[in-house]
């Protein structure tokens, strides 16, 4: 206490402590100015702001009761009160408030980190008053939500329509459970739309209390990850996976109200000499070109998928009639048949449709993609750029091969697969000049059995292939053996296969075959049809040819008038021998114009060096005919029928003299 004079009064021992004031100062009745004289030498006043030396020199300020904040060095923190007395005195209390300043500190700094964390994580925090509907919300939620604190329906009124039933769910599951969460689309003031989390407790019966946080960047995420893994990179449609799960969720659809679902599987034709002629660049843009058209025939409820490579698929949904899905498939026929220009140049490719139905052919997913599998074979099969609607017969016949496949494969592992020999005989002599091997399947249960049960099989590559290699080592084998046993064979044909005639390293695998075999190319020959010579297998099959041909192999053109090979392909292909087919052969003592052709093909051959050999032959009557024409050789029936490898070495020592 000072008193009206300037003096300290009364000074108790907590103010001496607390203020660190000198005990023989205060003892000595020292005026208020000598002690804060003595302060200010301690330095007391250093850390004191310039705010609260003005409080405490408040002479002439007309004040009853002046109340501040003084930090003293020791960082003690007190709160000063200071009362004036009416007659000019004061008194004046010290309270160390330090523990109390902390803690305000450590509050203000934890809202602080709380208010930078919602900040960061893009978050609001908030309070809803169930009683009266007001939402309390932190400060940020302007900045994130456009609204501040309001009644509920300010930010309900933002939710889309279609969510605002996820909030009344919300709401009831805290209410029951104590906790819940909901995904919500929200539009911002400024017109966009974004993503909000809502997470919320249950305090009590009255209040919740909860966050919103902005998720529109995960959303964003999750739906390109969504988008790559459900949809095609090159042309935008959805992929595999995706097709699978529209369609199967088209056909629940379907079931529950009676209408039908239309499948169409398309593949595009003669794609790959696209790739292989003008590059994979084009073939990319003739794909997008083709996922444009394809997306224009597409309702809303249909699925357009791309399912690799040149294969597409589209889903019609809800249609009411077969003919609706078959109309849709005839008009992208005509649709992708029409070109598209690419650099001046006008590209342009057909496309064949396989076309399944539900309910009127299967009701499973997978079967039903069969069913359209075995339609889209079946319209390739019969001459592409065109759409074919599955039938069981065809489902009959494309399983009966897959059974037939089977059972090859079984059986070229098994090596049962044999070469049988039928004789090429001389027309001027009558000796064998040579031997055609021809594939002979011994079955263990079904016996012997011909290229009229497995024939289909060689359009499979890689049975092809591997039958293939199988027959040529056996038909080398047997070569080497006859001429071990001096025993003089001719040349011996193998026939290849189209699809061995598109494999480039057939020719090589072949040479290689008879120099392991120690066979001379020169006992050796490969017959080959006319279809080897047309479409993409041209350039393959010309490299193949001329690589035997040049090796001392010699070339036969099988089955010749019957294809669509010209004389120009005669001419630029190293062919040796001219096989004239049985079809003209078998009317030739009959009808005129078989004799015509013959008497034609003989000449035609001979004019460019080759030999002819008739197939068929089945009188004597036909032989001298072929003879009197000039053909060098036949074989067929008349002579002999193909024969098993170990009755050929018996039948050449024991052959007749000329007929």
């Amino acid at each position: 206490m000072v008193d009206a004079n300037g003096y300290v009064a009364v000074c108790n021992q907590r103010a001496i402590d607390l203020l660190g004031l000198p005990s023989d100062l205060m003892r000595s009745n020292p005026s208020f100015e000598a002690v804060k004289r003595w302060q200010m030498e301690q330095g007391e006043f250093g850390a004191v702001t310039e705010q609260l030396l003005r409080a405490i020199k408040y002479e002439g300020i007309n004040v009853e009761i002046l109340d501040y904040e003084r930090l003293r060095p020791d960082g003690t923190v007190l709160e000063v009160r200071t009362n004036r007395l009416p007659n000019g005195g004061m008194v004046r209390t010290f309270t160390d408030i330090t523990v109390r300043k902390a803690a305000e500190n450590a509050i203000r700094v934890s809202e602080e980190r709380l208010r930078l964390a919602l900040q960061a994580s893009r978050m609001a925090a908030w309070e809803l008053d169930l009683e009266t509907e007001w939402v309390n919300r932190s400060e940020n939620s302007m900045a994130l939500m456009g609204i501040s604190s309001g009644p509920s329906s300010d930010f309900v009124d933002r939710v889309h329509a279609e969510d605002r039933e996820r909030v009344t769910n919300f709401r009831r599951t805290v209410m029951l459970e104590g906790s819940g969460t909901a995904e919500v689309r929200y539009l911002l003031p400024t017109g966009a739309q974004t993503w909000l989390a809502l997470r919320a407790e249950r305090k009590d019966e009255k209040r919740l209390i909860g966050l919103s946080f902005d998720i529109a960047d995960r959303k964003a995420a999750e739906s390109a990850i969504w988008q790559t893994a459900n949809h095609d990179p090159l042309t935008g449609l959805a992929n595999r996976a995706l097709f699978q799960v529209r369609l199967t969720e088209a056909l629940e659809n379907a079931e529950t109200s009676g209408s039908g679902v239309g499948l169409l599987l398309l593949d595009l034709d003669d794609f790959k000499d696209v790739n292989d002629t003008l590059g994979h660049a084009v073939g990319d843009l003739l794909l997008q070109e083709a996922a444009l058209r394809l997306r224009s025939f597409a309702m809303e409820a249909d699925t357009v998928a791309r399912l690799g490579g040149d294969e597409f698929a589209i889903i019609v949904a809800n249609i009411s009639a077969t003919g609706e899905a078959i109309a849709r498939a005839s008009e992208i026929v005509e649709a992708l048949h029409a070109p598209f220009q690419h650099e001046g140049r006008a590209l342009s490719t057909t496309v064949s449709i396989g076309l399944a139905i539900f309910p009127e052919h299967h009701r499973d997913s997978a079967e039903l993609m069969k069913d359209a599998d075995i339609a889209l074979y079946r319209a390739k099969e019969q001459g592409r750029s065109q759409a074919v609607v599955y039938t069981s017969a065809a489902r009959e016949t494309m399983e009966h091969r897959v059974t037939i496949a089977r059972d090859v494969r079984a059986g070229i592992a098994a090596r049962q697969f044999v070469p049988f020999y039928q004789p090429k005989v001389s027309l001027v002599t009558g000796s064998i000049v040579g031997f055609e091997a021809l594939a002979r399947w011994k079955h263990p249960s079904m016996g012997l059995l011909t290229p009229a049960y497995f024939g289909s099989m060689f359009a499979e590559q890689a049975i092809s292939l591997a039958l293939g290699e199988q027959m040529i080592r056996q038909v080398a084998g047997d070569i080497r053996s006859w001429i071990d046993q001096g025993l003089e064979c001719g040349r011996v044909a193998v026939n290849l296969s189209s699809a061995e005639i598109s494999d480039p390293h057939v020719a090589s695998r072949i040479l290689g075959i008879l120099e392991e075999a120690d066979v001379p190319t020169a006992h050796f020959e490969v017959e080959v049809t006319e279809t080897a010579f047309l479409g993409r297998r041209t350039a393959t099959a010309s490299s193949i040819l001329n690589e035997l041909h040049e090796a001392g192999v010699s070339i036969a053109l099988d089955d010749f008038g019957t294809g669509f090979a010209s004389l120009l392909h005669l001419k630029q292909f190293p062919v040796d021998h001219i096989k004239i087919d049985q079809s003209f052969v078998r009317n030739l003592i009959s009808d005129d114009s078989d004799a015509a052709i013959v008497a034609a093909i003989v000449s035609l051959g001979h004019a460019m060096r080759m030999r002819i050999t008739a197939e068929g032959v089945e009188t004597t009557e036909q032989a001298a005919r072929l003879r009197e024409a000039g053909c060098d050789s036949a074989q067929g029936y008349l002579y002999a029928m193909p024969l098993e490898e170990a009755r050929v070495p018996s039948t050449i020592r024991d052959w007749p003299l000329p007929i």
